[in-house]
């Protein structure tokens, strides 16, 4: 099975919001002045040197690597996924667009997705013109149906499963992705510092509990005429997009966004 690992070493994707609220944190880090805190240089992708975390940080000469996300529902990256549960393929098309961290959790998600891919593609199978549709791949993206066949699988019901969110509820499986780069802290916009999975420095600060949600959704492009004989008739097709998004109500009594949490965080 063809399955994308684990990347120790990323350039994270962010959008224009998160690189701010990042520059914002670090501005309040800098501005703290907690002695024993070392901010290091800034790299060439934001304040990540080595794609151990949004910033890198030391404390008293130990790790303090912090992942940074906007807000408590932050988006991970909108993408295309290939299914191909056959051949036991699953792929992201554009793996540069989305938080390299989450990929493990879009393949997973995209593989959760099989039985649903199968049983859209086996129904349209069914439907006449069978020389279009009776040797369909049972893959997305797949090849033209049409317009009839996909408004008849939406009616029953198919459309609908594949037009689903898959959740990732499990904080230990989330902090995992995320301890293999030895990062272990997490700050969220609005919601505050957590620690992820163990807390090496040993801050006053709780565990992260939250979830990652990818949502699915088939989309169709525009119809056109396609000759099958004699006869003429409207065909459809359509990739399989997904879009990430973490997901948290946790609350933490401490925040990297403002100089004087900070400040008590470390007890000065």
């Amino acid at each position: 099975m063809r399955v994308v690992e684990f990347i120790n070493t990323i350039e994270e994707t962010v959008g224009a919001g998160g690189v701010e609220y990042e520059n914002r944190v670090y501005a309040a880090l800098q501005s703290a002045q907690i002695p024993g805190l070392d901010l290091g240089t800034v790299g060439g992708a934001g304040y990540s040197r080595f794609g151990a975390g949004d910033i890198e940080a030391t404390f008293n000469g130990n790790a303090f690597n912090i992942e940074v996300k906007a807000n408590k529902n932050a988006q991970l990256g909108g993408t295309s996924v290939r299914v191909d549960p056959e051949n036991n393929v699953y792929e992201v098309v554009t793996p540069d667009a989305i938080d390299s961290d989450a990929l493990p959790f879009y393949i997973q998600a995209a593989q959760n997705k099989a039985d649903d891919v199968i049983a859209y593609i086996n129904f349209v199978k069914t439907l006449e013109p069978a020389a279009l549709h009776a040797n369909l791949p049972n893959t997305i993206p797949f090849g033209s149906i049409t317009k009839d066949a996909w408004n008849q699988a939406q009616s029953k019901g198919f459309l609908t499963k594949l037009n689903a969110i898959e959740s990732f509820d499990n904080a230990k499986i989330i902090a995992a992705t995320y301890n293999r780069k030895g990062v272990y802290y997490i700050q969220i916009g609005g919601a505050g510092l957590f620690y992820l999975g163990s807390n090496p420095l040993n801050l006053p600060i709780p565990e992260f509990d939250g979830a990652v949600n990818i949502e699915f959704r088939l989309g169709r492009a525009g119809s056109k005429e396609r000759r099958l004989g004699n006869q003429i008739v409207r065909v459809v097709a359509a990739g399989y997009r997904c879009q990430g998004r973490l997901n948290t109500t946790v609350q933490s009594p401490y925040t990297l966004d403002d100089p004087n949490s900070v400040k008590k965080l470390f007890g000065q």
